[in-house]
């Protein structure tokens, strides 16, 4: 059942939402200090607890890496290179542009263009392998050339794992929520201190990046998707396809879907 709310409504929902990302604040703060004090004893208790790690390490081998690839389809593999293919040429026009210039005599002004040293992807994979998230978040790395690029998942993935190995992404760790987001941050015997985080995750991934954003870089403060979808007509099968495309992302992302207008007045439709 969906549930329409009007416009006058919008206001508490958005209260809620804020409430929300406060009370995940109070939840990730002992988490990131653990990991900040304790580095890799803290890091593997909570992985162990809260992502079933087994191995002795997050960090996992390139063995395994590569066991992952080979156990991918061939129609997988072709679609992960054409997709890489893709964003790889749209990173390359996205690249900032190095110059300089003689403005007058005795004044030259240029531009120079250097890659940060670490990058980080975060990966979710609770209910869904986003190895499409690995892809949009490595590759541009890749391009602007980073020259240590890590990746962490919570889950031991099939196909994230093996797309890693495709990208030839080397330094995989399983771990995730607000404890990968601090072992990025703040560095550990295993884990590299990462100069920017980026990719999405649930509310505690994103509470944990606000609360250590200028301590390390991030990309945004990932929220609920919400969609806006305009159409007069069309087959609305494409139409249901767009939102549910979104709803796979989390809990929390369902609850805020999207927005409906006709002729006559304007209703927000939750899903």
């Amino acid at each position: 059942m969906i549930r329409i709310l009007e416009s006058k409504d919008i206001g508490g929902l958005l209260a809620r939402r804020g409430a929300r990302l406060i009370e995940a604040e109070a939840v990730v703060r002992p988490i990131l200090e653990a990991v900040r004090k304790r580095g890799d004893r803290a890091l593997l208790e909570y992985a162990r607890q809260f992502d079933g790690l087994e191995r002795k390490s997050v960090r996992v081998p390139e063995a395994e890496l590569r066991a992952a690839r080979r156990k991918l389809s061939p129609e997988f593999c072709r679609a992960v290179e054409r997709a890489a293919a893709n964003i790889r040429a749209y990173a390359r026009r996205q690249m900032p542009r190095e110059w300089s210039r003689q403005m007058q005599p005795g004044l030259r002004l240029g531009q120079i263009v250097r890659p940060l040293e670490t990058v980080a992807a975060y990966v979710p994979s609770g209910r869904y392998p986003l190895f499409s998230t690995l892809m949009m978040t490595v590759i541009p790395a890749q391009v602007a050339g980073v020259p240590n690029i890590c990746a962490a998942s919570p889950r031991a993935v099939m196909e994230v794992f093996g797309t890693a190995a495709l990208l030839g992404v080397r330094q995989v760790f399983q771990m995730g929520g607000a404890q990968a987001i601090a072992a990025f941050a703040f560095g550990t015997k295993t884990v590299p201190r990462a100069d920017r985080i980026v990719g999405p995750g649930n509310i505690y991934v994103a509470a944990a990046k606000k609360l250590l954003a200028g301590e390390v870089g991030i990309d945004f403060i990932a929220g609920p998707t919400e969609i806006l979808i305009i159409a007069a007509e069309g087959d609305p099968r494409r139409l249901a396809a767009d939102l549910l495309a979104q709803a796979e992302h989390d809990v929390d992302a369902s609850d805020r879907k999207s927005t409906r207008l006709n002729s006559s007045h304007a209703n927000i439709s939750y899903a």
